[in-house]
């Protein structure tokens, strides 16, 4: 990745326990990482640190709902679904929540 994603875009994660989930970036950590989340395990009181080599970007997430999260006023239920919406399937998590490794 050569630039940081923007609020609101729906990454994919590929490594750590969390590989295989969806998220969306709520924020920035520092210049290599960045803080997301997907409103069921991960929410937005508790966004997950990840190393942007660790994600894949897929594509901006909804205008309105990206001003939210900059503004701090976007609820974890908004994240899921906009996450189900633009992916078409309930979010993933890694093997901590019981899924198998891609290995």
């Amino acid at each position: 990745m050569k630039e940081p994603p923007k609020i609101g875009a729906l990454v994919h994660s590929l490594a750590g326990r969390d590989s295989g989930g969806y998220y969306l970036v709520v924020g920035y950590a520092g210049p290599r990482t960045v803080l997301v989340a997907n409103g069921e395990n991960r929410p937005l009181k508790n966004p997950k640190k990840k190393n942007l080599r660790h994600l894949q970007l897929h594509h901006d997430g909804p205008a309105p709902l990206a001003e939210r999260i900059r503004q701090r006023k976007a609820r974890d239920e908004e994240i899921a679904r906009a996450i189900r919406e633009m992916v078409g399937v309930e979010p993933t998590g890694g093997e901590r929540e019981g899924n198998k490794p891609d290995v």
